[in-house]
């Protein structure tokens, strides 16, 4: 017996910021120097952002001109980066 279980990570604030900041999917990927595919993944939550490169991560935020809590969704890493930027 195949039990098969599909797990997602919605990201839908790294496509709102996307979409304000004015770029395609194109744009931000080649911007962030990722495949288009991984960045679409990433948005339609079939692959996990937290599990990103850093610098791919910086790539994207800087792009988007955002902070890193705005795209990470996972609580332990926020937490982290709120510890973080308090000091």
């Amino acid at each position: 017996m195949d039990i098969s279980i599909k797990v997602t990570y919605k990201n839908e604030g790294l496509q709102k910021l996307r979409k304000a900041a004015g770029l395609s999917q194109s744009q931000l990927a080649a911007l962030a120097g990722i495949n288009v595919q991984v960045l679409q993944q990433y948005e339609r939550g079939a692959r996990d952002i937290n599990g990103a490169k850093l610098p791919t991560l910086l790539k994207i935020c800087n792009a988007l001109e955002c902070r890193l809590a705005d795209i990470i969704t996972d609580e332990e890493t926020l937490e982290l980066l709120k510890k973080y930027e308090e000091h």
